[in-house]
């Protein structure tokens, strides 16, 4: 009988950790979108990408920086990546449509976008 339960319970696992996919991934491959980070701001304040697309996040001044996504657009709470210092990336993995908003968390003023479509 705990054979039979067992087996049940793998035959069901690889379906619920398909379903359970994050709408965020961080991943260590570079993103063919890039963004530049540099004299205090997103050089590309908003970025439109396909679901599946990677964004990289690169930090080219010597002060750090960091993304920081708010909740919204599938996003149930805040997602804050690293600090990231001189010539440091960040690389994020979309995985569903939305839009999603995003700062640094030392400087709120530097804002930036992705649409996911």
């Amino acid at each position: 009988m705990r054979a039979l339960i067992l087996a049940a319970a793998f035959a069901v696992a690889p379906l619920s950790a398909a379903l359970a996919a994050d709408t965020l991934e961080v991943v260590t491959d570079a993103g063919k979108t890039e963004v530049l980070i540099a004299k205090m701001k997103f050089q590309t304040p908003e970025v439109k990408i396909k679901a599946g697309d990677v964004v990289t996040w690169s930090n080219t001044e010597a002060l750090p920086h960091n993304v920081h996504f708010k909740p919204g657009a599938g996003l149930e709470k805040d997602i804050e990546g690293p600090m990231l210092r001189s010539n440091e990336k960040y690389s994020i993995k979309f995985n569903q449509a939305g839009t999603f908003d995003y700062i640094c968390t030392p400087h709120p003023f530097m804002k930036g976008k992705v649409v996911v479509e």
